[in-house]
């Protein structure tokens, strides 16, 4: 029985009535001396009873209120024609028209659809525009212009409005991000009522993988014949992989190149299986960092239950997505782009870390180019003397600072703090870890990409085996020698950072480590950097012969482009990129990760970095060197 107690009497009175002569009519009496006596008509009685017996969104009949005034079970539909002339009797005039006209119908709302979801930057739909695409597809039907909407006074504008309003109010989740701007399609994926949020019931059940763009320009340290040369690169990128129950950082990546591939994100996957969080840029001469692992060896390898990732291009890569679910046995959970709230623990720790260091820094881009914070930064970067390794060594004593800070997510702990009392404490039997079965012969972990290759060569020509790799041939005397791999195919265990050397199998038997022959046999080089130079080769960028060392020429390149110009030159960020990237990568192919005790003071290092890259090495006075080539000879004084 529904509530009417906000009725008026006369309604109640009427309610009442109806309810009186529809069980009567229920239980089979005549009701029509009932009707007369109520004094209700036949025509309402009726339209009574099929409002209360006809069925609302969930599938079941209205009942008794279907009797309360004012409740419609279905849209209004016209079915009187239209008029030809005049203001009034045109309720409903264009739901009528664009049902008779189904072609005309479902080009408007093409139309509406196309200039709702154009591209940044340009305008969204308007009314205006709206009213003139009907009219002039209903002048393809008319011609004449002598049928309505060009009969009446207004040509069906206001109709077309309330039309084109409904439209985007039906439509909103496919034309927020360019009617109404990103900010609002962001706001509009949160409180939908649908609760999406996995809930972590134990550490690496759950962890979050997230790029951010960090909000300074990067500088790149080159040595040229006139000495060190800082150039700028362009804003560099963090990936980065978190835990969602304790808030525990497991790894990180700085990438200086545009933007990142699926080799960085299966590096970061690697480091934080093997409890590095420095894993991606630790060089062989640098102790391993793993304070997990100090607590129990077996965190030097363990997985995790469940992945986030968004559908960018990287995620989606079947190397990526196969290879951490069978070698992790997690769940690969994908998620729209741009929806921070779905990831808030990556974006609460890009968001840290802009608070605790890089909005301090003078080469800060800011929000936009409009935007005060931004005061030439490129020039700022330059100036201050803070090389890529510098910057990769700030993000990691950032990371470790915000694994040692205490806050409100572990209740008065650190996420180190809690971590250590769940390996070490007393809740340490309450929790079983995705620890990981050691690997098979053959076997890679994500540290290495595997490609299947043929094996070639020929026996009349003596053109001994060998297989190619991004251009470039390899091979050893154990493959050299077995004329019976021919045709045969081979899996290159590929260490993504340094490609000089790669292990082959064929099958489970280990062929060794191939080398790289020519001009790729002198120098360590990532598969990435190798493409950016076969790139510059195949253009003329650089003159190299088959023997001669062509990593060196490539630095060589960047050295000579810039030597000649200290701040005014703009650089072609790419090439620098990708030495940035040669600078910090990891170069240490095989090794085991070993326990270490010696703990930094993270806040000391942060805040030591800091102050070095707020110095200027700008001044008004020459130096000393440069009186010395002002009066032609190079002596110190």
């Amino acid at each position: 029985m529904p509530d009417i107690t906000g009725l008026s009497s006369a309604q109640r009175k009427r309610f009442y009535a109806l309810k009186d002569a529809l069980t009567a009519y229920v239980e089979g009496q005549t009701i029509t001396p009932l009707l007369k006596g109520l004094g209700i008509w036949g025509e309402v009685f009726y339209r009574a009873y099929d409002k209360c017996v006809a069925l609302d969104d969930r599938g079941k009949p209205f009942g008794w209120v279907g009797l309360l005034p004012y409740l419609e079970t279905k849209p209004r539909r016209r079915t009187a024609p239209l008029v030809k002339r005049g203001r009034a009797g045109l309720a409903g005039a264009l739901m009528q028209f664009l049902n008779t006209h189904g072609d005309i119908a479902e080009a408007l709302e093409a139309y509406l659809l196309l200039n709702a979801t154009r591209k940044r930057g340009e305008a969204g739909i308007r009314h205006k525009s709206a009213h003139m695409e009907f009219l002039r597809l209903c002048a393809l039907k008319d011609p004449e212009e002598s049928a309505w909407p060009f009969t009446s006074r207004r040509q069906a504008a206001g109709a077309v409005r309330d039309f084109t309003n409904a439209y985007m109010r039906n439509n909103y989740d496919r034309i927020v991000a360019t009617q109404y701007g990103e900010k609002a399609a962001t706001k509009a994926k949160a409180g939908n009522g649908h609760v999406s949020r996995l809930i972590a019931c134990m550490p690496f059940d759950i962890v979050e993988m997230d790029e951010h763009s960090m909000g300074f320009i990067g500088t790149v340290r080159i040595q040229t014949p006139e000495g060190s040369r800082f150039v700028d690169a362009g804003r560099m990128t963090l990936l980065l992989l978190a835990d969602r129950h304790k808030g525990w950082i497991l790894a990180f990546k700085v990438i200086c190149r545009e933007a990142a591939n699926s080799g960085d994100a299966m590096d970061v996957l690697h480091a934080g299986m093997v409890g590095e969080t420095d894993w991606a840029h630790r060089k062989q001469e640098n102790l391993p960092k793993q304070p997990l692992v100090e607590l129990d060896a077996r965190f030097g390898w363990c997985g995790f239950n469940c992945l986030l990732l968004d559908n960018a291009l990287i995620h989606l890569a079947d190397e990526l997505v196969t290879r951490v679910s069978a070698l992790t046995g997690c769940a690969v959970n994908f998620g729209p782009v741009k929806t921070p709230a779905r990831r808030q623990l990556a974006e609460r720790f890009f968001n840290e870390l802009e608070r605790s260091g890089f909005k301090r820094l003078p080469q800060t881009t800011g929000s936009g180019p409009q935007d005060p914070q931004r005061q030439k930064p490129e020039v700022a970067a330059r100036d201050c003397i803070l090389a890529e390794t510098d910057i990769v060594a700030l993000v990691a004593d950032l990371v470790r600072k915000h694994n040692a800070s205490i806050g409100k997510h572990n209740l008065a702990a650190s996420p180190a703090q809690r971590m250590a009392s769940l390996i070490c404490g007393e809740e340490r039997d309450q929790y079983l870890f995705p620890f990981l079965p050691p690997l098979r012969q053959g076997e890679a972990d994500l540290s290495k990409s595997l490609v299947t290759v043929p094996i070639r060569g020929n026996l009349k020509t003596g053109r001994r085996p060998y297989f190619s790799y991004l251009e470039v041939d390899y091979t050893n005397p154990k493959l050299a020698h077995d004329w019976n791999l021919l045709k045969a195919s081979v899996v290159l265990h590929v260490v993504r950072s340094n490609i000089r050397f790669i292990e082959a199998f064929v099958g489970d038997r280990p062929l060794g480590a191939c080398s790289a022959g020519g001009r790729w046999r002198w120098s360590d080089h990532s598969a990435d950097l190798r493409r950016q130079i076969n790139q510059l080769l195949r253009e003329g960028y650089i003159e190299n012969d088959r023997n001669d060392d062509v990593v060196a020429a490539f630095l060589q390149k960047i050295a000579d482009d810039y030597a000649a110009s200290k701040k005014n030159q703009k650089p072609i960020k790419a090439a620098v990129r990708q030495m940035g990237d040669h600078n910090t990568r990891r170069d240490v192919p095989e090794d085991t990760p070993r326990s270490t005790t010696q703990v930094q003071d993270a806040e000391a290092a942060v805040n030591d970095l800091l102050e070095r890259a707020s110095e200027t090495t700008t001044s008004h006075y020459m130096t000393w060197d440069d009186i010395g080539a002002f009066n032609g000879d190079r002596h110190d004084y």
